[in-house]
């Protein structure tokens, strides 16, 4: 087992992860971007904190150290009788969710799991799905709000818990592995 790196940066809706059998990793986040609105007139996201710490373990599940807190802003006209606004966290590729290690190696989406107890991954669920926003097999849905007639604006803030799930993944070699997971809302 070696140390490695692990950062996770969120970048107008991306999120990178890196993983490594090894001992303490950081994570960045940044900032995320929403779709353009298309029954709401503003909508945005905020993501903090800036770093989250895993300690991963070869063949075992490491657990951020903190949650990712996704806040969603909406807000402006009249829905026309109603509307959703939906959040994803998405990688680009199902097979390379992060990259890293010597030689370099891919650790899948699947690997990688979230869990939003307010949303609707209330249980620690792998970025496997298909959805409008992201890779085929690479994606989450985070949450989903419903309105009825939504005028004014309002807000709502969710906690993404992650882990990195390496049970049923060959032995990686020690290093830092990066990859990026975009979050980014959708209205309809």
């Amino acid at each position: 087992m070696g140390k490695g790196i692990i950062g996770i940066v969120v970048l107008a809706g991306s999120f990178a992860l890196p993983a490594v059998n090894a001992a303490a990793q950081a994570v960045r986040v940044g900032a995320a971007r929403p779709t353009p609105a298309t029954s709401v007139s503003s909508l945005s996201i905020s993501v903090t904190p800036s770093n989250v710490s895993f300690q991963l373990v070869s063949n075992g599940v490491a657990t951020g150290s903190v949650p990712v807190e996704i806040t969603t802003s909406w807000g402006g006209s009249l829905c026309l009788l109603t509307c959703t606004i939906n959040v994803y966290g998405y990688f680009t590729s199902a097979g390379a969710a992060l990259s890293g290690g010597s030689p370099i190696v891919d650790i899948p989406s699947s690997a990688v799991l979230g869990q939003v107890t307010t949303g609707i991954p209330t249980t620690y669920t792998a970025f496997t799905q298909s959805n409008p926003l992201g890779g085929a097999g690479a994606s989450l849905e985070l949450l989903s709000q419903g309105f009825f007639l939504l005028s004014g604006n309002s807000s709502r803030t969710d906690a993404l818990q992650l882990e990195i799930n390496l049970t049923n993944q060959p032995q990686l070699p020690a290093g830092s592995y990066s990859g990026t997971l975009y979050i980014q809302a959708q209205s309809l």
